[in-house]
């Protein structure tokens, strides 16, 4: 061993003479062809299961030809004690109450002071706690620390368990008495929240909400240092609020003109989209702005008109995050009237985009806007379509009438596949006709009496809804009940026992109103009585034989509401109607009205309803059966034939010889209306014989 080791040391010390070269040049054990390089080089390199990608199982993909399987792997929030110690498993210094379900233990209520207590319970709604011992310690501690609780977290609080929809009769009086006690300090964020938690009608008592109000208006006008942020909030709190009673609809109406005040001053463009399209949404749900809204305000106007204009060019980016809000948005332009194109283009363009990821509700407004505002595009709707059958089961029952009255706008096949025989019939029967309220209910027989001729199932579902809400028609109000009307002329049900009590009690509701003495007719707008009087007019004799008495009595009220500056629609409709009315001075009166101001709103009309308009002033006209002192005067004629001679494009092949025929007959000049080869009948078609 001792020559061996003397040896190797000897010929380590030779090479170090040679400058290293015999080692380059000879490997181990005398073999030839080994190097410095071969020694180095790794020939395999083996996998590292060490990587955090490879250890991490929310980023790890599995391989299930590989790996065994591991439930932790699928379900790692049941084996919480395995994870990392990222973070400790407290909130605020106390446990965890989203882990309470997992980890038990005891919460430490007692020890929570209001600001706690607030956060923790903001916390569980945001995650979705709803454990009954939870909310039944918290409502114990909230008592106790009542008398100690101020404002911001006193309404945060109060929210809480609003929003979570823990009615508990001691907390609830506990809590009204504070606010009472505390309401002359709240700031206008403070007050936001308080109205945000009336949404639930089990939290809100008339003469406290009465009380929010009013405090919410001294500090609009008698503060200026409201943020925009806040104003805009308080605008989606009072949305939250309808329905409301009729002795409060005033002083909401009051605090939203208020607030549009306000916000005309602020600087609108440092708001995000989403409080923009909850202004929107406010002001056109409390009906502020529109043609012929009773409460039309200018400044909630402009202020809808600024909105619109500062939402051009951020739907895109906004609806990656928030693609429900499109539909909300769609919903609010239709219902005021906003006939913003740019905005209309833009948002048509993101609800194509975005409608494989909107919820049921959601898709359920996006078609009735889109409908409600002439944007009938087949692509999109085959987009919301897939959507609400996906999302059925999310929809209540007045997603479903939103979604009926879009769709049955659209052709018969469209209407069927999705309404009649689709998932919204399939969700009605689920739900119940008896789950439909009356505002849902009206909309829902609205759509019907829309949707195409030929639609199979109409009839039978338009009577089973109507069976199942003649017995709570007390429930309706006057706008509700006068749609009612107008869809029944349409639909003609064969039960003349239910027709005669919804007549009876739409004519009993508009009577009240009016002898209310109320601003056009108490919030009644123009159009609902040219609605009510449309269906009276169209429903047959054999069905409703005193129908020209019941339009005759409608004669008081047609004429205040011809005062409050009705449009062109309205003012036809009402015309129209009042065709079949017997003839005496108190319809010419009102059919003279409505002459004067259809000579300045012909040019509101589609071509269509100029072609209608025509052929009602043709029978004005004629001796019968509806002719009287009242003739169509010549500006009238004049104004309707410019118009369809500036709108002939906008009709059919061989349509516009019926309104020349019409208007001759209604004494024009022959020629008042010049007709061009398309304009002509067809061979199919003849003009009608003069007589």
């Amino acid at each position: 061993m001792a020559s061996a080791a003397a040896a190797s040391s000897s010929s380590l010390a030779a090479a170090r003479a040679a400058g290293g070269g015999a080692l380059l040049r000879a490997g181990p054990a005398g073999r030839p062809g080994w190097c410095a390089s071969e020694l180095q080089r790794r020939w395999y390199t083996p996998p590292s299961r060490r990587t955090w990608s490879k250890q991490h199982h929310r980023i790890r993909n599995p391989r299930p030809m590989v790996d065994r399987f591991d439930l932790t792997r699928d379900h790692f929030e049941k084996e919480w004690w395995r994870e990392r110690r990222i973070a400790p498993a407290t909130f605020f210094g106390f446990p965890d109450v989203t882990r309470h379900g997992l980890r038990g233990g005891d919460l430490y209520v007692e020890q929570m002071d209001s600001v706690t207590l607030a956060v923790l319970a903001d916390k569980c709604l945001k995650e979705r706690v709803w454990d009954p011992d939870i909310w039944t310690r918290f409502s114990w501690r909230a008592q106790q620390i009542a008398s100690r609780t101020h404002e911001p977290d006193l309404c945060y609080m109060f929210r809480a368990f609003a929003h979570a929809d823990w009615f508990d009769q001691n907390l609830l009086t506990t809590f009204l008495g504070r606010l009472h006690r505390r309401l002359h300090a709240f700031q206008l964020p403070d007050t936001a929240v308080l109205l945000e938690a009336f949404a639930n009608p089990k939290f809100r008592q008339s003469s406290y909400l009465q009380k929010a109000l009013t405090h919410l208006a001294l500090l609009l006008q008698h503060r200026d240092d409201a943020q925009a942020e806040d104003l805009v909030r308080s605008c989606a709190a009072l949305r939250a609020l309808r329905p409301v009673p009729p002795e409060l609809s005033g002083e909401v109406v009051v605090a939203l003109e208020l607030l549009a005040e306000a916000l005309l001053l602020r600087e609108l463009s440092e708001l995000g989209p989403g409080r923009m399209i909850q202004a929107l949404d406010c002001y056109a749900a409390w009906a502020l702005v529109g043609h012929e809204s009773p409460g039309r305000s200018a400044a909630a106007v402009d202020l809808c008109w600024a909105l619109a204009r500062e939402l051009r060019g951020r739907l895109h980016d906004h609806s990656s995050q928030h693609p429900d809000d499109l539909g909300t948005l769609a919903l609010a332009l239709a219902t005021g009237g906003l006939a913003h194109e740019e905005l209309w283009e833009e948002l048509i363009e993101g609800l194509q985009e975005a409608a494989h990821r909107m919820a049921g509700p959601a898709a359920a407004a996006a078609a009735l806007g889109v409908a409600r505002g002439g944007r009938r595009l087949p692509r999109l709707y085959e987009a919301l379509a897939r959507r609400l059958r996906e999302r059925r089961g999310d929809l209540s029952a007045l997603d479903c009438a939103r979604a009926a009255g879009g769709f049955l706008r659209c052709p018969v096949a469209i209407a069927e596949e999705v309404v009649l025989r689709g998932p919204i019939s399939e969700r009605v029967l689920e739900l119940g006709l008896d789950s439909f309220d009356a505002e849902s209910a009206t909309l829902l027989l609205d759509g019907l009496s829309r949707a195409p001729q030929v639609a199979h199932g109409v009839e039978l579902l338009a009577g089973a809804l109507l069976e199942a809400l003649h017995p709570r028609l007390g429930e309706f109000s006057a706008r509700q009940l006068a749609s009612l009307v107008r869809s029944l002329g349409v639909l003609r049900p064969a039960g003349q026992d239910v027709l005669r009590a919804v007549l009876d009690r739409a004519q009993e509701a508009v009577g009240e109103a009016a002898r209310a003495g109320r601003a056009g007719l108490g919030g009644l707008p123009p159009r609902h009585v040219a609605m009510l009087c449309q269906g009276l007019a169209a429903l047959p004799e054999g069905a409703v034989p005193d129908g020209p008495a019941r339009l005759e009595a409608m004669l008081p009220a047609a004429a205040a509401v011809l005062e409050a500056r009705p449009t062109g629609g309205t003012a036809a409709r009402l015309l129209r109607s009042l065709a079949r009315c017997p003839a005496t001075p108190e319809r010419d009166a009102v059919a003279a009205t409505c002459g004067r101001w259809l000579e300045a709103g012909a040019r509101e009309l589609s071509a269509p309803a100029l072609v209608a308009l025509s052929e009602t002033l043709a029978a004005f006209a004629a001796p019968v059966p509806a002719g009287g002192a009242w003739a169509p005067t010549a500006p009238l004629l004049l104004a309707v034939a410019a118009q369809l001679d500036v709108k002939r494009y906008d009709l059919p092949r061989g349509v516009l010889w019926r309104a020349g025929e019409a208007l001759q007959a209604a004494g024009a000049e022959p020629g008042v209306l010049r007709l061009e080869a398309r304009d002509e009948p067809g061979p199919q078609e003849c003009p009608p014989t003069k007589r």
